[in-house]
């Protein structure tokens, strides 16, 4: 947030509610940012840089002036499917449904992230790449059956190295 860097933020938001993540939002709430619900900006005004903006109230059509040093634009997030809707995939809500194994409905194709959905989904980063190495030992499963499906912990990579490396200085001497 720029509440701790600059004398004044402003959020300015086009619904009454934000639809963020309900920690982000109770963290808005809790700070000196003031919220600007429900208006949209409808015009910058300045002669060479931004001084101003005009906000039109959603409802009520009410014209509001804001006095800006700057302005940063976040539109949020639109995820386009491109292509990948005419592939005949299962397609819940704009994502593409998974199982537990990140399978799609089609044979071979695996989903993570932001594109995919499952009961009880949550769409964050973290989400993501616990579901990659669901994904890639899913399809290494796919390609070669007799592989095992859960990979090594990296803890146990790393005692093998060591137990090798010991093997090898105890041969030298």
């Amino acid at each position: 947030m720029l509440e701790p860097i600059a004398e004044k933020a402003s959020i300015i938001h086009r619904r009454d509610k934000f639809r963020a993540h309900e920690h982000s939002v109770e963290l808005l709430k809790q700070s000196k940012v003031e919220r600007l619900t429900p208006y949209v900006p409808v015009e910058l005004l300045g002669e060479e840089k931004i001084e101003k903006v005009l906000l039109k109230h959603s409802k009520t059509e009410e014209l509001l002036e804001l006095e800006v040093d700057d302005v940063l634009v976040n539109y949020g997030f639109v995820s386009s499917l491109g292509p990948i809707k005419d592939w005949s995939l299962e397609i819940e809500k704009n994502s593409v449904v998974v199982n537990t194994k990140m399978e799609t409905n089609i044979e071979g194709i695996y989903a993570v992230g932001d594109i995919c959905t499952y009961e009880g989904k949550v769409k964050l980063i973290a989400s993501g790449f616990g579901e990659a190495p669901v994904a890639v030992s899913s399809a290494k499963v796919f390609i070669d059956p007799t592989a095992k499906m859960q990979p090594l912990h990296s803890t146990s990579v790393m005692g093998d190295k060591e137990e090798a490396s010991k093997k090898v200085k105890v041969g030298a001497n």
